[in-house]
Parts: structure tokens; C-alpha cells; sequence
């Protein structure tokens, strides 16, 4: 299996989310699209990410393939927190705080 770093995804999953909401929050191009139709598409958020990011985007898809993998195969050996289609992989529970959540 390819080389799971737990620090890496944590530090690129907190970087997407501040950029995301970031690029949510004042580029007008993406404001326009929020306004226009129900949903926004990930795409166009990836899209209008600079190179660098686009970069570090397909590194951050790909942690997260292995995190899932590892997750899944946990779940099926009845290892880890069980899956629940509420959180995920995640906390079992809201009140449970790690410090820390993942999209």
C-alpha cells in the first residue's frame, strides 16, 4: 500500500478548508455561481485555485484514497470507530472532541 502520512493529510485538510471557505467567501466569480445555482461544484472551486494549490489538491485526493482504504478496511476487520452514516469514520458521537475533524 502506498505510504500513509497522517500529518500531511491533517495539515492539507486544515489548508482546503480555510482556502475553500476562504475562496467561498470573497472571490466574486464563485459568489456568482452560489447565486446562480443551488449547489456549488467542487470543480469550479478547483478551477479557480491557483497551480500550486491545484498541486497540492491532487496530493490531498490522494491521502485521502489511502485514509479511505485504511478506514474501510478497519471497519471490516472491526478495528477503529465503526462507520456510521452520520459521521463517517469519524467521532461515534458529537459530543466525542479529538481536537481535531476532517471533512
Amino acid at each position: 500500500m502506498e505510504k500513509w502520512d497522517e500529518e500531511r493529510y491533517v495539515e492539507l485538510n486544515t489548508y482546503f478548508r480555510i482556502r475553500i471557505q476562504g475562496m467561498v467567501d470573497s472571490d466574486p466569480y464563485i459568489k456568482d455561481l452560489i447565486q446562480q445555482a443551488p449547489g456549488l461544484q467542487l470543480q469550479d472551486l478547483v478551477e479557480r485555485m491557483t497551480e500550486q494549490d491545484q498541486g497540492l489538491w491532487v496530493e490531498f485526493l490522494e491521502l485521502d484514497r489511502i485514509k479511505l482504504h485504511i478506514d474501510m478496511q478497519n471497519h471490516l476487520e472491526g478495528r477503529g470507530k465503526p462507520f456510521s452514516p452520520r459521521t463517517g469514520f469519524g467521532s461515534s458521537s458529537p459530543d466525542e472532541d479529538e481536537g481535531f475533524s476532517t471533512w
